[in-house]
């Protein structure tokens, strides 16, 4: 039993406890007293009833009126002098014959003089207690009239019936904390466990441990538990691209500290043989060139950088347009190698929602790779739709064996031995930046090279 279990259980035992004590002690103290009140109540009716009907009325309708409300009416006709000493003991054997009429011989019975006295006013409630026939007998005088009426109503001793219900409700009451205590137990497991659960789960989560927990219980538990799970769910995905950016990182500040170790060196050992005189005329350009590639460098650097933190502005892009504008920018350099391009673009809308930089940027960079190193000046572009998907293709001539280690082309600063064009050699970090970009907006791609033609594949996913 965990300890909330325990607290809840004690809780609502003690709860119940209380409860039971309480209702013995009202009913103790009470309920005796109430009882009274709903007799004094009736009787009170009934005289309210004799008050306002004609005597004469009232005497044929008595017998509906015991019958009605389980009661005794008895009465008398007083005489002018009914208030002296004399006639009490005769009005009080009056009464006690006609109570006998009724059927009830009374062991104690009486009515005093001052009482009679103060009929003329108002009416008297007296209990005249039976001794051993186990019950009182509750009675109201008033007067109407020149009679004397005693309105009658038996009330049973119920200080043994209450004490033998108080008895009773202890013995219930043990019973009803035993079962209460049971039932709490069991239904607060079903409360208590999944909460516990909740309880480990989050402790999991806290310490890195990312999983998810099924709670059923078809309530606002059921939701936390839901939300939890998902929220679990998503910190273990931005745990995991956390790392692999880490990783990726690292290792990208291990291949660019390689890459400019080296122009550094060059540009070192060649400014050190100007200064000793060993400079052949051609020193001066090599510092000036390695120089220049640690610029390229860098500035690839800062655009991947300012790159990772801009907004992303999604809009409706013509993707046969901004292939159209990519080729523009490339049409001297085609031109100067003699290369010959074919393009094959379906005739249907091609547009989708993206970022028209990022596609710039897609397309530039295939096109530029397929310019530098087409072996064969050929180069095979298409862009057609199928389905509710966007498909380029980007086929040029290679010379390289790269086959086995293909996909080596997408790490940062992976450059072939050569390049058709001076012009466009790059740091090797192009096709990095197209693979951030393809991966970023979840567009599918691959490399392939087959018989001496390598060819890159994308697809655009969602289209309008």
């Amino acid at each position: 039993m965990t300890k909330l279990n325990k607290k809840l259980s004690i809780s609502i035992s003690i709860v119940v406890v209380v409860v039971y004590i309480m209702s013995i002690t009202i009913n103790s103290m009470f309920i005796h007293r109430y009882y009274l009140h709903e007799k004094r109540n009736v009787l009170d009716n009934i005289a309210d009833e004799i008050k306002h009907k004609d005597i004469n009325k009232l005497k044929s309708d008595i017998d509906s009126i015991e019958e009605e409300n389980n009661t005794a009416i008895v009465y008398i006709e007083l005489d002018k002098n009914y208030k002296d000493k004399g006639n009490i003991d005769k009005i009080n054997q009056d009464l006690l014959s006609e109570f006998w009429k009724k059927g009830l011989s009374l062991n104690k019975f009486w009515i005093e003089g001052n009482s009679l006295k103060n009929l003329d006013n108002k009416s008297i409630n007296k209990i005249y207690n039976q001794g051993k026939t186990k019950y009182s007998l509750l009675v109201k005088f008033m007067k109407k009239d020149n009679y004397l009426f005693a309105i009658s109503i038996p009330i049973e001793h119920s200080e043994e019936t209450i004490g033998i219900v108080n008895k009773f409700n202890i013995i219930m009451g043990v019973f009803s904390v035993i079962i209460i205590t049971i039932l709490t137990f069991i239904l607060s497991n079903r409360v208590i466990k999944p909460i516990e659960k909740l309880k480990l789960l989050s402790k999991d989560i806290s310490e890195l441990n990312f999983r998810t927990e099924d709670i059923k219980t078809n309530d606002e538990i059921e939701e936390l538990a839901y939300s939890i799970n998902i929220m679990s769910v998503k910190l273990e995905k931005a745990h995991n691209e956390l790392n692999k950016r880490n990783e990726n990182l690292k290792s990208f500040i291990s291949d660019a500290s390689h890459e400019m170790k080296t122009p550094i060196a060059l540009i070192k050992a060649y400014a050190i043989g100007m200064k000793d005189g060993l400079d052949d005329g051609t020193y001066i350009d090599t510092i000036i060139e390695q120089a220049e590639n640690m610029t390229n460098i860098i500035n690839v650097l800062l655009y991947w950088t300012k790159y990772e933190k801009r907004e992303v502005n999604l809009c409706r892009v013509d993707l046969k347009e901004r292939l159209y504008k990519s080729l523009k920018n490339y049409e001297l350099l085609i031109d100067r190698g003699g290369i010959s391009v074919k393009c094959s673009i379906d005739d249907k809308e091609l547009i989708m929602i993206s970022d028209e930089d990022s596609i710039d940027m897609v397309f530039n960079n295939l096109i530029s790779n397929a310019i530098k190193y087409t072996s064969n000046n050929e180069i095979e572009i298409s862009l057609f739709k199928e389905n509710d998907r966007i498909i380029l293709s980007i086929k040029n001539g290679i010379d390289y064996d790269i086959e086995d280690d293909i996909e080596n082309i997408w790490k940062p600063f992976y450059v072939l031995d050569k390049s058709r064009s001076k012009e466009l050699s790059g740091t090797g970090l192009g096709l990095t930046i197209v693979r951030t970009i393809l991966e970023e907006n979840n567009f599918r791609y691959r490399v392939e090279i087959c018989d001496g033609i390598i060819e890159f594949y994308i697809i655009f996913i969602k289209s309008t």
